[in-house]
């Protein structure tokens, strides 16, 4: 019914305005209840605001936290150095050894260079088989080659679908060994040119494989043209390889590349050319200045959060009539929060205990009694200039161990930081096999024929015969590996059988390497993998009979041993040369490297006042954290307050039923009253008797 037209729905009324009468009744029976609403959503909605920039201020201190927990801010290095064409430094590290130093460049480095004979056209075919390259150091002549077994060989294929001198040079540079390849036009005349890796060492061998041939009986017009051994070469060498030479603070040291990264610790830089007896003078200084700024950005950072904080959680000032309470004024969440932060301050860090900067005064950080943060200049400074890295570790991770053969390798920020002891029941090891003892006939390995120590040891052509074999390195198989070389002693046969393991393909795609040696007393070869635990093992699953003069045949090694032992007093789990904590642990993120030989360490984690702030600052805005329940919970009383409306709506609207029937109800009767006085209307005037009168 509308609530304006009660009176004419009843065809007369008592002139009462009942529609307004009912609104106002109705305003004033709700009044009570809106106003308690308003200030309970009001107070709520400031609460959820102050807590949005309670969580901002916060997230930017803990940016500046997270400044002081990384340690390239404590590590990082200036290099001053004179304007000169001789080289130019191009990288500094964090572990960069501060200092002066003069260096003079005698001589670069330079690369063997090699380049085949002319060809046509580019599409012209090279033939097919398999070349593989070793690398090491020939002498002046090129008739007899040193390898080098530290550097892994690489074998190439060549077959119907790279068949030509295009082909051969984009399979080199797609193997991506370090070798380039290129193709050069030399009077109508295309020639291969192939450059090695800069260095003395790295000299090329090239020894081909052709299909349908022999490695002594191969095709001049095929893939042999591109051989470069003992056995013929039949490349030209353009240029040999050369080390870079160089003296640094007066000591004389050769390089293979004019790169250079293991001179001085921490620098590299390129060499340009020689200097001529030019000393260039380098100076490397640790940054202090930008670690200084970083900890005063902290305090400023710090400062800030705090007088949000206060103008948050402070309750109005009842001798001023203009103050207010702040948006979480009362609110004992957020003021236990501020406490604990403050907290913080005042703590010395955990596993910092023996330092002499262990807490955040012992730099000259003080808390003034406003709560603020201020720099002592004197002590700051002193800090900073006399004890530079203990001042960083106060900030910054750091670890230690009581023994260097057990270290802490990684950790977490969540790992718990102190001092733990560590025991090692079971030393890690490696997987090995040893082969057989070397049985040649022309040769006597009892007089030391076969050996380095002999000074005219006689040679091995192993190309005629069959010294072909497979084996299988942490449970990965290698193609079939062959010895086609002339040796004329172990040290040479050593080498080129660890060159062509770790160079086989399928190993080297797995990084599955090993270590070949020679055992003087019992004459004989043995492998061990580079890996660590019960993974690791080296087995011969295929092998020639020639293999056998060699004391090789198909052979299962021993399998390694993980470590075995305890961190904290608690069992930990060992994989390899690695023990974790368990995973429900308090120390869970924490990786131990085990060496061989130990027994027993102390280890120390800091997490540093900076990671340990920032970890606060996680648990209070982190999902679930204090403040995402403490806005869950003001979000449910709003929800509640909006269900307490809905439930005075539904009320109110029952009442202004009953106020609007009651009126109609008294406007009907009033209606009949006024129809019945119209009928009374002169009703002396016809009653008999009186109407004369």
């Amino acid at each position: 019914m509308d609530n304006n037209n009660i009176i004419s729905s009843v065809g007369g009324g008592s002139g009462i305005n009942s529609a307004s009468l009912v609104d106002g009744l109705i305003a004033a029976e709700r009044i009570n209840t809106d106003n308690r609403l308003d200030a309970r959503q009001e107070k709520l909605e400031l609460q959820l605001s102050g807590y949005g920039l309670l969580a901002s201020a916060m997230s930017t201190l803990q940016e500046s936290a997270a400044t002081l927990s990384n340690p390239e801010t404590f590590q990082g290095k200036s290099v001053a150095f004179p304007e000169t064409t001789v080289l130019t430094p191009t990288a500094v590290d964090a572990d960069a050894l501060s200092g002066e130093y003069e260096i003079e460049v005698l001589s670069l480095a330079k690369a063997h260079s090699l380049a085949s004979s002319g060809f046509s056209d580019p599409d012209d075919a090279v033939g097919k088989g398999t070349l593989t390259f070793s690398f090491g150091s020939w002498d002046d002549g090129y008739t007899s080659f040193n390898l080098n077994g530290d550097v892994d060989a690489q074998t190439i294929t060549i077959d119907d679908s790279n068949n030509s001198l295009k082909g051969l040079r984009d399979t080199i540079n797609d193997a991506d060994f370090g070798v380039q390849a290129s193709i050069v036009e030399d009077g109508g005349n295309y020639k291969l040119l192939i450059t090695a890796p800069s260095g003395a060492n790295k000299e090329m061998e090239i020894v081909v494989g052709e299909e349908g041939a022999s490695p002594t009986n191969n095709d001049p017009d095929g893939l042999s043209q591109f051989a470069f051994n003992s056995l013929g070469n039949q490349l030209t060498a353009n240029q040999a390889g050369e080390d870079a030479s160089l003296k640094v603070n007066g000591m004389e040291v050769s390089r293979q590349s004019n790169k250079i990264d293991d001179v001085i610790q921490g620098l590299e830089f390129t060499l340009s050319k020689p200097s001529d007896g030019e000393l260039v003078a380098i100076s490397i200084l640790d940054d202090k200045a930008s670690a200084q700024q970083s900890v005063r950005d902290f305090v400023d950072a710090y400062n800030e959060f705090y007088n949000t904080a206060q103008s948050l959680i402070r309750p109005s000032d009842n001798n001023d009539p203009e103050s207010t309470d702040g948006g979480l004024a009362g609110d004992p969440t957020a003021r236990s929060m501020l406490r604990q932060v403050q907290s913080m301050l005042s703590e010395t860090v955990t596993g910092r205990e023996s330092s002499s900067y262990n807490a955040l005064s012992t730099v000259g950080i003080m808390t003034r009694l406003d709560g603020t943060l201020e720099i002592k200049e004197s002590r700051f400074s002193t800090a900073f200039e006399d004890d530079f890295s203990e001042v960083a570790g106060l900030f910054m991770p750091t670890t230690s161990s009581t023994d260097s053969r057990i270290n802490i390798l990684k950790y977490k920020s969540y790992t718990e930081a102190g001092s733990f002891d560590v025991n090692v029941a079971t030393q890690p090891q490696k997987g090995y096999m040893n082969g057989g003892a070397i049985s040649i006939p022309e040769f006597d390995a009892a007089t030391e024929a076969f050996n380095l120590l002999d000074p005219t040891p006689p040679s091995l052509d192993t190309s005629l015969g069959d010294y072909s074999f497979k084996i299988s390195v942490d449970g990965t198989l290698s193609e079939t590996i062959t010895l086609t070389d002339t040796f004329t002693n172990t040290e040479e046969m050593r080498e080129r059988l660890q060159s062509l393991i770790n160079g086989d393909p399928n190993l080297k795609g797995v990084k599955a390497e090993l270590d070949v040696s020679y055992d003087v007393d019992n004459d004989r070869f043995d492998f061990n993998s580079r890996s660590w635990g019960s993974g690791s093992v080296v087995d011969i699953t295929e092998a020639s009979a020639d293999m056998a003069n060699l004391g090789l045949g198909v052979a299962n090694g021993t399998n390694g041993v993980d470590a075995v032992g305890t961190i904290d007093g608690e069992s930990a789990f060992g994989s390899g040369n690695i023990l974790l904590p368990s995973l429900d642990s308090d120390l869970a993120g924490m990786t131990l490297k085990v060496a061989e030989g130990a027994s027993s360490a102390t280890v120390t984690y800091s997490r540093g006042f900076a990671t340990e702030l920032s970890n606060i600052f996680d648990t209070f805005m982190a999902d679930n954290g204090l403040i995402q329940l403490r806005e869950n919970s003001l979000n449910s009383q709003l929800d509640d307050i909006s269900e307490d409306r809905e439930t005075l709506d539904i009320r109110m609207d029952k009442r202004r039923q009953l106020l609007e029937s009651q009126f109609i109800a008294m406007e009907r009767i009033l209606a009949s009253l006024n129809e019945s006085g119209g009928m009374l209307d002169g009703l002396t005037d016809r009653l008999p008797f009186t109407a004369s009168n």
